[in-house]
C-alpha cells in the first residue's frame, strides 16, 4: 500500500488554535486572570494585525508557487521564499501570534497561556507528520531546505 499524497493529519491545524482559544476563554470565565496592564489592549491588536499579515504573506507565497496552503492537500513544491526563507512554519507562527494577540486584546491570560499546549500539539502531531511526508515526497531537496531553515524561528 502506498502512502497518501498528503501528511494524513489527524487534526486540522487551525482547529488546534481555535480550540486552545476556546478553552482559554472557558478557563477565564471561571478563573479570570489579567493578561495585560490597563490600557495595553492596542498591543493585542498589533499582534493580531501582525498575525494576519504574516498568514496572508505565507498564503500568497504558497499561491504564487502553485501549491495549496492547506496541509491536508497534496504539496506540489517546496516553498523556500517569502516567510518560508526564515521559518518552515510561518502560518503556525501566525496562528500562535493571533492567539496571544486575542488573549492580550481580550485581557484573558488563560488564552495567552493556552498557546503553549497548542504549539506542543502542533509540533508533535502536525509538523512532524508534515515533515515526514515532505521527506518522502521530495527527499534530498526537502532535507536540504530543513538544514537551511529553522522549524520555528
Amino acid at each position: 500500500m502506498t502512502a497518501p499524497d498528503h501528511p494524513d493529519l489527524p487534526l486540522k491545524p487551525p482547529l488546534v488554535f481555535l480550540a486552545a482559544i476556546a478553552v482559554g476563554y472557558l478557563i477565564g470565565q471561571y478563573a479570570p486572570m489579567s493578561a495585560r496592564p490597563a490600557g495595553y489592549a492596542p498591543a493585542g491588536m498589533v499582534l493580531v494585525g501582525v498575525a494576519v499579515l504574516l498568514a496572508a504573506w505565507a498564503a500568497g507565497t504558497f499561491r504564487r508557487a502553485g501549491t495549496p496552503a492547506e496541509p491536508w492537500k497534496p504539496t506540489r513544491t517546496i516553498v523556500e521564499d517569502g516567510p518560508f526563507a526564515f521559518s518552515r512554519n510561518p502560518i503556525y507562527i501566525a496562528f500562535a501570534l493571533l492567539q496571544v494577540g486575542v488573549g492580550i486584546w481580550g485581557d484573558r491570560l488563560a488564552v495567552v497561556l493556552m498557546v503553549i499546549p497548542a504549539l506542543f500539539v502542533t509540533d508533535r502531531v502536525i509538523v512532524r507528520r508534515e515533515e515526514a511526508y515532505l521527506e518522502r515526497k521530495f527527499g534530498a531537496a526537502y532535507l536540504d531546505y530543513k538544514a537551511r531553515v529553522r522549524r520555528w524561528i
